[in-house]
């Protein structure tokens, strides 16, 4: 078979970029700038991001001095430059100007005053226009901070009394709005406990309230008219060329301050986020003009939970739509309009992704302008061998290590699958804040968890042209020269680049359908999507987590229903079969399709229970679908859902024996592509593995940049492919075969000669390769011990007779972390990361053997007090230098 395109440019290295790190602006001199493109450009990377958070003058003239000096230098060097597009992080300070803005431009708020009385009482009075407003804090706390602005504009928006319930629930609820005069309310009070709900809008709630409204398309435009228009106005030559476009980097809808956890719809002291816009909003999401007398229900919980679930997905489906129209649409179109893109990702941390406070409502609406879908890891979130290590923020999600490691990557890549204007893209900034620990044999089992969970694109986190060392968010990749690991970090980026461009432009071939959780969140009881993302991935069973919109904007998504084929077709992927994760609520659309795939032969399965009905139809309509729900689908727990789906096609590959950390990705571009990734961080995987079809594959060894034979099966219309996969090592497997000229020979026996007699010496990063400080002979191990706080690089040099050796290996059990390998001065190649296994050829007589190791930065930089565990966990030092056998094999 002939090799297809896209290999063939891969094996040529002809392939393109798909990585830009952050590179952070301080206001650097000139010669520092230069020489950090150059040390980008020379990492194998292409484009970059600017980042302008620690720069001193944004968007004034030393700003401009810095760009004009970075776009020369990308243009130089054939380069792209994005732009962090605000002036510190989190998007949407929009450069300051929100400060400077009129009062219709900022933040608004719903919030409410609650008051309570016991009935019956005759003409009881409230002075409502004390309470329609912020109260101050009592005398015991500490006094807000002097100097912030207050607008003073608050007025009431509606009064309502709901009488107490069972356990404490609002139920029978009246409006009192229309009986308030001059700010006063004289009210005879039932029998019964009452709650007084003085709702009213304000400017000034604790807020990021020097942040644009991201429910306002004016107040949004603000952050154009700070950034945008003026980079085009000094840049329009470079625009669709040199620039590639913006990067919005966690822009939050801000309606609590800072990073506050599980800021989800219902929590009772939480002002939610409004703006002029949302009465009609709210109108269009209820249905009905009544919302406004059920606003308790926004903070409350109701004896009518039906009822309560309504108003808090119709808020919340009123709040995600005008972020997603008035911020991330009216971004993307600007971008759009000036041949550029628009790129970036919010706050997804657990199941935030469709709270308020710091994220934006709902994972994919609020990038929904954006033309790539965007995700980030950050601070040990993924981690090896850390799949089931215990929650740390249960009050934000159901299972924390479960998110990070099986839901993230995944729900990124989903909606670079699903929604046609990303073009299959997804974005993952990855690396930053692991710390100075974090060396490129982590690094690149990173970048392989994410590809092969359908991720494309890449921001490394970071290159800072601060001296060394930096404290702001570790590792830096260069850290002038400093970091010996910088060689291996461009052979890394290569490799990425090569396997991106084989995922570039095909389709994910996912079968199954997850849908989103977002919905059944906001209306109540759920099970969180990270459950079923666990169950799947550990059945070898690739899905797409599909949002509820696909079943309502069927044009857009361009969704179609088979019932010929019983396929649901979402952009063009095929799947067979839709998981809902257990829920007490589901909306509408997605409850009326699933009535539609009842009878017409789709698969669907739901985990835990059943729904109790649907959010946002009548009681009648929502207890007949749940009814329906019961009578027509299956329902098991979720720890079983990979039991549920037995073969192909709803089986991306099954095993010979389980494996919870075997996980498979498939993806068709011109050829069939399969990833197979041992995330077991202690246990080598060795089995046959079957995939549908009988096509014929080879190995694509991408950091070799070469092809290997795979050892093949093929009965009954499916394929048996032989996988050996040490910890944390990846296969992909290409459909073709290979050409004569690299066909490979069968070996014989072979022979093993352990390597034990070495000469160490050392030198630091910056002196390579001027090694110095030679150890006593036949030393291999305890670098660790003997230099405590060193790093850079160790050098190994030993000699071995070789008596007409063919199809010499050399191996070296495990290094930290990268090896370069020299058989009589020539490099026989650079690793990172198990298998340490080098190719030497056939080998006669005298042979110097050399081995190379970088270290991480990590101990140079605790011993002088710097940030080594970065935002994660705390660990034990690293091992250093060879921490294993070497040895030799041959045939004679």
């Amino acid at each position: 078979m002939e090799l297809k395109e896209r290999l063939k440019q891969v094996l040529e290295g002809n392939g393109g970029n798909y990585i830009f790190p952050f590179f952070w602006q301080r206001g650097e001199e000139e010669s520092v700038l230069r020489d950090y493109m150059r040390a980008i450009r020379e990492a194998n990377i292409r484009e970059v991001c600017v980042e302008s958070r620690p720069h001193p003058d944004f968007a004034g003239p030393d700003w401009w001095r810095d760009m004009d000096i970075i776009l020369e230098e990308a243009e130089k060097r054939g380069m792209r430059v994005w732009i962090l597009d605000d002036q510190h992080f989190p998007t949407g300070y929009a450069a300051g100007a929100v400060l400077k803005a009129d009062m219709e431009l900022t933040h608004q708020y719903l919030d409410h005053n609650l008051l309570g009385v016991a009935g019956p009482a005759k003409e009881m009075t409230i002075d409502v226009k004390a309470w329609a407003k912020p109260q101050p804090a009592p005398p015991w706390m500490p006094p807000e901070p002097a100097g912030l602005k207050k607008w003073h504009d608050d007025y009431l928006f509606r009064l309502l009394a709901s009488k107490v319930g069972e356990e404490g629930k609002d139920g029978e609820t009246v409006d009192l709005t229309a009986q308030v005069k001059d700010g006063m309310l004289t009210w005879d009070v039932p029998e019964g406990y009452w709650k007084i709900y003085v709702i009213y809008l304000t400017r000034d709630a604790k807020g990021r309230n020097d942040y644009i409204n991201f429910l306002d398309k004016a107040s949004c435009r603000l952050l154009i008219d700070a950034v945008y228009e003026p980079h085009f106005a000094r840049y329009e030559k470079y625009f669709g060329n040199v620039i590639a476009g913006f990067f919005s980097d966690e822009p939050p809808v801000g309606n609590t301050p800072g990073y506050t956890g599980g800021d989800l719809i219902g929590k009772p002291d939480m002002p939610l986020s409004w703006s002029k816009e949302m009465e009609k909003a709210m109108d269009q999401a209820y249905g009905t003009a009544d919302w406004r007398g059920k606003l308790n229900l926004l903070w409350s919980e109701a004896e009518d939970d039906h009822e309560k679930a309504w108003m808090r997905t119709a808020y919340m489906n009123a709040v995600s739509r005008k972020v997603e129209e008035c911020f991330s649409r009216q971004l993307g179109d600007w971008c759009e309009a000036h041949g550029v893109e628009y790129i970036g990702h919010m706050l997804e941390d657990c199941d935030s992704n469709a709270n308020l406070g710091p994220s934006m409502g709902h994972f994919f609406r609020g990038l929904a302008g954006q033309h790539m879908a965007g995700i980030d890891n950050i601070g040990g979130q993924v981690w090896p061998g850390a799949q089931d290590m215990p929650r740390r923020l249960p009050s934000m999600c159901q299972d924390d290590a479960g998110f990070y490691h099986y839901m993230l990557g995944r729900m990124g890549a989903s909606m670079g699958a699903i929604d046609p204007r990303k073009k299959g893209r997804c974005m993952c900034e990855n690396f930053g804040a692991y710390g100075w620990r974090m060396g490129v044999k982590t690094e690149k089992y990173l970048m392989d968890h994410f590809l092969a969970r359908g991720v494309n694109r890449f921001v490394p986190h970071a290159f800072s042209p601060k001296e060394f060392p930096d404290p702001d968010c570790p590792p830096h990749f260069y850290a002038h020269g400093k970091n010996p690991q910088y060689r291996v970090f461009g052979e890394l980026m290569a490799y990425t680049n090569r396997i991106c461009h084989l995922l570039d432009g095909g389709k994910d071939q996912a079968a199954v359908g997850l849908l989103y959780h977002g919905e059944s969140q906001w209306a109540g009881g759920y099970e969180s999507n990270i459950l079923a993302c666990r169950a799947l991935t550990e059945a070898q069973i690739n899905f797409l987590i599909l949002p509820a919109d696909v079943f309502e904007a069927r044009e857009y998504f361009h969704t179609v229903f088979d019932r010929e084929k019983k396929v649901l077709r979402v952009n063009g992927q095929e799947l067979h079969a839709l998981v809902v994760s257990g829920c007490d609520y589901l909306t509408g659309p997605v409850a009326e399709f699933i009535a539609e795939a009842a009878a017409n032969g789709l698969r669907v399965v739901f985990t835990s229970h059943y729904p109790l009905g649907v959010s946002d139809r009548s009681a009648e309509e929502s207890a007949a679908l749940a009814e329906a729900f019961r009578k027509n689908w299956s329902c098991v727990p979720v720890k079983e859902l990979g039991k549920a789906f037995g073969d192909f096609p709803c089986r991306t590959a099954k095993l010979e024996e389980p494996e919870r950390f075997f996980t498979v990705y498939h993806y068709k571009n011109e050829e069939e592509i399969y990833f197979f990734l041992n995330e077991d961080n202690g246990k080598t995987i060795d089995q046959w593995v079957t995939i549908p079809g009988n096509k014929s594959y080879v190995i694509y060894d991408a950091w070799e940049n070469r092809l290997k034979k795979a050892e093949i099966k093929q009965k009954n219309g499916e394929t048996k492919v032989h996988v050996s996969l040490v910890p944390l090592e990846m296969m992909i497997l290409v459909e073709g075969t290979l050409p004569e000229e690299t066909e490979e020979k069968e070996s014989g026996s072979r022979e093993q000669q352990l390597l034990t007699d070495f000469q160490v010496f050392r030198c630091e990063a910056e002196a390579y390769p001027a090694f110095e400080g030679k150890e006593k002979a036949d030393l291999l191990h305890g670098m660790a011990e003997l230099h405590p706080e060193f790093s850079g690089f160790y050098r190994y040099e030993t000699k071995v007779q070789a008596e007409n050796w063919k199809e010499a290996v050399l191996t070296i059990e495990d290094v930290y972390e990268s090896a370069e390998v020299f058989v009589n001065g020539i490099s026989a190649g650079m690793k990172t990361a198990r298998s340490y296994r080098y190719e030497l050829g056939n080998l006669s007589g005298e042979i110097s053997i050399v081995i190379e190791v970088a270290t991480t930065v990590e101990r140079k930089a605790r011993a002088i007090g710097a940030d080594v565990n970065g935002m994660g966990l705390p660990g034990p030092l690293s091992p250093t230098g060879i921490v294993g056998t070497v040895e030799i094999s041959f045939q004679k």
